[in-house]
């Protein structure tokens, strides 16, 4: 590309994020804001570990997390330490959200963030989330947002829900993915410290230690 055209890439990228966010200034990183977005979009079906902390009005709570996504649908699974037992979410072509209890009662609904709510009495954002966790603003809304000088999202605040990006895993991955991340709406708070991105077929990969909140 020419300098003229990477001048006007440049221009057409910040006029075309300046509706929604904000950038750095600086045409360079948000070229490569822009490079970064389309891989992470491309990245569509993962296999997810991580250890989370949640904290919901004063209470602090700490899980393993685990994500599978594919195109056909997704499987989440929330566990509990000391054998309280594991918590899941599915989600299939039929458009319907099933959430399963360690003592295997059953609970569907449309969405997954009114089945949380209507079961454990609180709520993930798991719409977003599936854009979050990749370093995305959920397309379809507003939202602000930090890049650094390297074009990685430091920071997106959307529908109320502020999301820190605090480390990234190797700069040679591609897409390079979030590797800690804070979510904070109000008095919930949910730090995800992922161990591991993987392609569904792969291994899952071992873990027993649990994030603190500073």
């Amino acid at each position: 590309m020419t300098r003229l055209g990477l001048l006007a890439a440049a221009l057409l990228a910040i006029a075309g994020c300046s509706q929604f966010g904000s950038g750095t200034g600086d045409p360079r990183a948000e070229l490569l804001w822009s490079s970064r977005q389309q891989a992470a979009a491309e990245f569509d079906s993962w296999d997810m570990r991580a250890r989370a902390a949640l904290r919901i009005k004063g209470e602090a709570y700490q899980i393993n997390f685990s994500w599978e996504r594919a195109a056909e649908g997704f499987n989440m699974l929330l566990e509990a330490p000391f054998g309280q037992g594991v918590f899941s979410i599915t989600a299939s072509g039929d458009g319907f959200y099933r959430l399963r209890l360690p003592d295997g009662q059953t609970f569907v609904n449309r969405s997954p963030e009114a089945l949380l709510e209507q079961v454990v009495g609180w709520s993930l954002p798991l719409g977003g989330l599936e854009y979050w966790i990749r370093g995305m603003p959920q397309p379809g809304t507003d939202y602000s947002r930090r890049i650094d000088g390297q074009g990685r999202t430091r920071s997106i605040g959307q529908d109320r829900w502020e999301i820190s990006y605090l480390d990234y895993f190797d700069a040679q991955a591609q897409p390079q993915l979030p590797r800690r991340i804070r979510l904070t709406r109000g008095e919930l708070i949910l730090k995800l410290v992922i161990e591991r991105w993987q392609a569904p077929s792969d291994e899952p990969a071992e873990t027993d230690l649990f994030p603190e909140f500073n």
